[in-house]
């Protein structure tokens, strides 16, 4: 790629371009030795063009006069020019030469005993305050910039000012900006098309190569000499790994081969000595540990040891640590970890960065110039509404105009009304972490049933006598799902296995309460099992995948999802066991319920802005009717929540009420 040489990065004209270092120091009426060290202390902004060449430079007088009013008046007095009159200087009497020798001493005396300096302190101010999500963001290497994804496209920001540069504007989704080591390209993956490269100056992009972006790990990292960018890519319908790409040829080769069933590899980083290559290990999609190996490839070995899930990670400029985002205690923020790890090393807060935190990004440290700390403050919250359902088996079934029901500052999800109508359980974080939560039918009365007290806490499900519910949580031996089983009334949860490696999830009971289904990874690759009520070995059920179950009301079929990642569809197999078939091409993961006369569930089939239907599946007719709509803030992508009431009277759903998301800057970060 060359330079746009026709105009700057603010569409200034090419008279408006400064083409040399003597160019640049006669604009400022300074040295060029000066303007030369103001580059690299001082953030002056000057541009290197893109060959062996680096001592040919060029500056744009827009850029420059917005620097000398932000910065440069500053250093006016701070640090006076002297080596232009330097000849003057040797030029003077020896009385002269007496005085300067006095001076000499006298900064010496003063340099020696003047009070030690303290370092910048640290300062957290917003990034970005535009309405709705911004990031993750991007620093450029100088920390001067920021890109980030908004509303589908790319965007650069000058961190110090408003001006916004749009580069791209497509109706395919952009993601994951990354700027070159260099700071003169920034690769990015485009949804359903591959890999590209931009100036961030704008202009004309560069396809790289093709690649299956994953739903969840959607990161990349360039390598240190600039040639390749590392990339997580799908290798199955759940499971990514990382690559090595070459941005000059598109040629893949690959660099971790995680365990499956699994999500696999993401959020890669490359160490600023480029030896070192860490990044997320997701045994699940809610739990991962940062892992380290060589950037050539050789043998992860992990670096922690969590039960929680991590959004992103990033070296300091030192290459002495690690900084990522985990909700170890519950909630997002940033922690920080040695990367030679001893007996009393261990992870600590970011002291600057607030909560909710996710994603950061660090620029590199120059000369006299600490580094820059961004990241994104996510804040999302999804209430449970409620809709009545009237006219079921007949023409007039519809779903009426839907209220808030059950809502909070916090989420609240997965609602699951009891066999007999009375109650319902649903998860929510109002104390702080997720637990179940029990309340009668109208909404009141509200009870925290567990006290887990961190992991996440997920889908809880009713017996068939409404006095006991099943639920998984992030308990195992790596963060991995454990199936677990509470009476109503209280007490402590028992295991529904006793093997803590092995994924168990999504347990809910059959109608006659003799067996429990559940999603299981023993297998290789996530499948349905049942398993006796009252335990014994565990049984397969499905060969070619299945994750959320469901008996039909009469006890003969188990109606099934898949994870996210393969899909939409609904599939039905009998309970003892036989075909598996498809009977469904919209149901989606965790948006579907069984009902008394056939299943509900939402079809997201739809344009991003439209409301989303809601359709029923006749078990009589076999056919599929619209009996109304939500509202289009209902994501597939979101936790999800969908159920009926026994008597099929009323909906649940969650709805994602408000989500928002800023980009956040930890200036002069050590």
């Amino acid at each position: 790629m060359t330079d746009d040489l026709n105009s700057g990065p603010t569409g200034a004209p090419s008279s408006e371009r400064l083409d040399s270092w003597k160019e640049i120091a006669s604009y400022l009426k300074r040295s060029v030795r000066t303007v030369t060290r103001w580059e690299g202390d001082e953030g002056l902004p000057v541009h290197r063009h893109i060959h062996s060449k680096t001592g040919t430079v060029y500056a744009y007088r827009p850029e420059i006069d917005a620097w000398w009013i932000n910065r440069g008046k500053q250093i006016e007095n701070e640090r006076p020019d002297t080596s232009s009159t330097r000849d003057r200087w040797l030029s003077r009497t020896g009385v002269a030469a007496a005085v300067a020798g006095l001076v000499l001493v006298a900064v010496v005396a003063w340099l020696i005993l003047r009070p030690a300096s303290s370092p910048a302190i640290s300062k957290l101010v917003p990034l970005t305050t535009y309405p709705g999500v911004e990031g993750p963001p991007s620093l450029s290497p100088d920390g001067n910039q920021v890109a980030f994804e908004r509303n589908g496209d790319i965007f650069v920001k000058q961190v110090d000012g408003e001006a916004l540069v749009q580069l791209t504007n497509t109706v395919a989704a952009e993601n994951a900006p990354a700027w070159s080591p260099d700071g003169r390209q920034i690769a990015f993956t485009r949804s359903g098309t591959g890999i590209f490269l931009i100036s961030p100056l704008g202009g004309g992009e560069r396809k790289i190569t093709d690649t299956r972006v994953p739903l969840l790990l959607k990161g990349m990292a360039w390598t240190e000499d600039g040639k390749s960018l590392i990339v997580s890519e799908m290798i199955s319908s759940i499971c990514a790994s990382l690559f090595r790409v070459s941005i000059v040829t598109g040629d893949k080769s690959r660099l971790t081969s995680p365990p499956e069933p699994s999500i696999g590899d993401g959020w890669p980083a490359v160490s600023p000595d480029g030896q070192t290559l860490a990044f997320a290990r997701y045994s699940q999609d809610s739990a991962a540990n940062i892992y380290l190996m060589p950037s050539r490839g050789g043998e992860p070995h992990p670096l922690t040891a969590d039960k929680a899930s991590l959004f992103g990670l990033a070296w300091t400029a030192d290459g002495r640590q690690l900084v990522f985002s985990s909700d170890r205690g519950g909630f997002s923020r940033l922690w920080r970890m040695p990367v030679k790890r001893s007996l009393q090393a261990s992870a600590s807060p970011v002291e600057g960065a607030g909560e909710d935190a996710r994603f950061p990004s660090i620029s590199r440290s120059g000369a006299g110039a600490p580094a820059r700390l961004a990241y994104q403050r996510f804040e999302e919250n999804l209430d449970i509404r409620r809709a009545e359902v009237v006219g079921e088996g007949t023409p007039q079934h519809v779903l009426k105009v839907s209220a808030p029901f059950l809502g909070s500052t916090k989420s609240e999800d997965h609602p699951r009304y009891s066999p007999d109508g009375r109650k319902i359980a649903f998860v929510s974080r109002r104390s702080g972490t997720f637990e179940i939560w029990l309340c009668d039918h109208d909404g009141s009365n509200l009870l925290r049933l567990t006290s887990m007290g961190g992991p996440i806490v997920v889908a809880p499900q009713w017996s068939p006598d409404s006095r006991r519910i099943a639920f998984f949580a992030t308990t195992g031996a790596s963060g991995n799902y454990l199936a677990y089983v509470i009476d109503a009334e209280g007490g402590r949860p028992s295991r529904l296995t006793g093997d803590d490696r092995e994924l168990e999830a999504l347990p809910v009971w059959s109608r006659n309460g003799r067996w429990i289904y559940f999603a299981s990874g023993r297998s290789g690759s996530l499948q349905i099992w049942k398993m006796p009520a009252n335990g014994g070995e565990p049984v397969q059920m499905t060969r070619s995948g299945g994750a959320e179950a469901s008996e039909s009301p009469d006890g003969r079929w188990v109606y099934y999802t898949k994870v996210p990642e393969v899909g939409p569809g609904l599939w039905s197999i009998p309970a003892d066991g036989g075909e598996e078939v498809r009977i469904l091409d919209s149901p989606r993961f965790g948006y579907w319920s069984v009902a008394r006369a056939g299943i509900y569930f939402i079809d997201f089939n739809v344009a991003t802005e439209a409301p989303r239907p809601v359709k029923f599946f006749d078990f009589q007719t076999r056919h599929v009717t619209q009996i109304g709509a939500v509202e289009n803030s209902v994501a597939w992508s979101n936790t999800p929540g969908f159920a009926i009431a026994p008597d099929g009277h009323w909906l649940l759903y969650s709805n994602l009420e408000r989500t928002d998301a800023d980009l956040m800057l930890v200036d002069n970060f050590r």
